[in-house]
C-alpha cells in the first residue's frame, strides 16, 4: 500500500495529504514553490503507484487552491492526464476542484483543464 504523504503548507506550497485509506489527494492554498517538479513529484510517484495496484480505485484528486502558478498547472495537468488514462483503463477516478466564486480566473482555469478529460469531475464554486 502507498505510504501517507502530508506536506504542511507554506506561504508559496500548498498543503498536501495523500491518504492511502481514502484514496484521496487534497491540495490547498497556494502553489508556487520555487521548484516546482521536486515538490509535485512524490504527490505524482503516489499517484501513480495508487493507480498501479492491482485493486486500483477509487482515487481522488481534491483540489482546493487559490493560485496556482505555470509549473503548477503543469503539474495539475500531468496529474489529470494520468488519471484521465486510468479512469479510460476502468480505475474509478474522480476530481472534486473547489473555487471561490469570486475568483473568475480559478473558475476558467478548472474548466479548461477538466474540459481535456473524459473523468468524472465536479467544479464547486460556493
Amino acid at each position: 500500500m502507498s505510504e501517507k504523504i502530508t506536506i504542511e503548507g507554506t506561504r508559496s506550497s500548498p498543503a498536501v495529504d495523500c491518504d492511502p485509506e481514502r484514496g484521496v489527494i487534497h491540495l490547498t492554498g497556494e502553489s508556487y514553490p520555487e521548484n516546482t517538479f521536486e515538490f509535485y513529484r512524490p504527490v505524482i510517484e503516489w499517484l501513480n503507484q495508487m493507480l498501479e495496484k492491482p485493486d486500483a480505485g477509487p482515487v481522488t484528486l481534491d483540489v482546493d487552491l487559490t493560485y496556482l502558478n505555470t509549473g503548477s498547472i503543469k503539474a495539475m495537468m500531468d496529474m489529470l492526464d494520468r488519471m484521465d488514462e486510468a479512469h479510460g483503463d476502468g480505475i474509478e477516478v474522480s476530481v472534486l476542484w473547489r473555487c471561490d466564486p469570486e475568483n473568475e480566473r480559478l473558475v476558467e482555469l478548472a474548466e479548461e483543464l477538466l474540459e481535456d478529460v473524459d473523468l468524472p469531475y465536479d467544479i464547486v464554486t460556493e
